[in-house]
């Protein structure tokens, strides 16, 4: 999840908007803005709210967050974090922050 994803589940919370008008929203390329509308409506936190067929036939897709709250909690060295969706079961992640990576060995160096 990086800044862009964040602004445009930010940007689609209230209103469903159109890749061109994110990308132009926030000064990034429309192929990216398409990239990263792809990833967060095949997470489930965007879903397609409309597709119209314009005058030359290209479809016109409006995209709205499903995303209602976001709660991080950092305790005792583990991450929690639990996303309420809209009409669905929230998502919760732990993650324990203070467990050392595995690395593998080979001949006896560490990689």
């Amino acid at each position: 999840m990086d800044e862009y994803n964040m602004k445009i589940l930010a940007a689609t919370s209230h209103k469903a908007r159109s890749a061109r008008e994110l990308a132009f929203m926030f000064d990034i390329p429309l192929a990216s803005c398409y990239r990263k509308l792809r990833e967060l409506t095949a997470a489930g936190l965007l879903k397609v709210e409309s597709t119209e067929l314009t005058i030359d036939g290209k479809r016109y897709k409006t995209y709205r967050s499903q995303v209602n709250c976001v709660t991080l909690v950092y305790e005792r060295g583990k991450v929690r974090m639990k996303v309420d969706m809209h009409l669905r079961q929230p998502l919760e992640i732990e993650k324990n922050m203070a467990m050392p990576v595995q690395r593998q060995e080979t001949n006896g160096i560490s990689q």
